[in-house]
């Protein structure tokens, strides 16, 4: 039986007409992106947060009285096997039925935004950026591409005019942004509809670059 996502959804009015999802890092889960979602000012979305499906067992547990530690469970969207070469195409599967089964079901793929943080963004090089559904906006933070990915391609036809936003923190010290430059290079020699917009900061979500996000969101009326 094939494993299935989990995931919250938030709506912000009765009848959203565009969807956004929002993929977590390494050691992340479902609830990662909620804060962040309440606070961003766009309302006519539905959110989807997906989680990823392999526990991290080396990550610390976290202790509250106030939340329970499921909630709190640290996820990874690959793992690295036994021949030492990381799982890619497992999760790939699982986050296409994800987004047929439930994204695309509700909404019309060109209505449909991805937003990735770090691991997340790599998930958006390795797995979103080439299904053939031509997305609405694709928008990768503080990425890099999977090392041990077999692709030679990232971008599909039906998304070489889908806008691509790249994000990095000139100060991160986590995931440097000459990964994401590595990423943007590629795209470019693909042909790709993409633009790279650094900011100040560490390895996080910078408000400025959202706001150009909601920018292309909004203007795809």
């Amino acid at each position: 039986m094939e494993k299935k996502i989990d995931y919250n959804c938030f709506k912000k009015s009765e009848n959203p007409q565009k969807a956004i999802v929002a993929i977590h890092g390494w050691g992340g889960n479902k609830n990662s992106f909620s804060p962040f979602v309440k606070n961003i000012k766009i309302d006519n979305v539905e959110w989807f947060l997906p989680e990823a499906p392999y526990l991290v067992k080396d990550a610390p547990p976290i202790d509250s009285d106030n939340i329970d530690n499921d909630s709190l469970s640290r996820k990874s969207w690959t793992y690295k096997k036994e021949n030492g070469i990381w799982e890619v195409e497992e999760p790939i599967v699982m986050l296409k039925t994800f987004l047929n089964d439930i994204v695309f079901k509700q909404y019309d793929s060109s209505d449909v935004y991805v937003i990735g943080f770090s691991q997340g963004a790599a998930v958006c090089y390795e797995c979103i950026m080439g299904i053939e559904k031509g997305l609405g906006g694709i928008f990768p933070i503080g990425g890099f591409l999977f090392k041990d990915s077999e692709r030679n391609k990232i971008v599909s036809v039906s998304n070489m005019e889908t806008p691509i936003l790249i994000g990095h923190g000139i100060k991160d010290d986590v995931i440097p942004i000459e990964k994401s430059k590595v990423a943007y290079n590629k795209l470019l020699k693909e042909g790709a509809n993409v633009k790279f917009y650094d900011y100040n900061g560490g390895h996080k979500i910078s408000i400025k670059y959202i706001k150009e996000v909601v920018k292309i969101i909004n203007e795809s009326e």
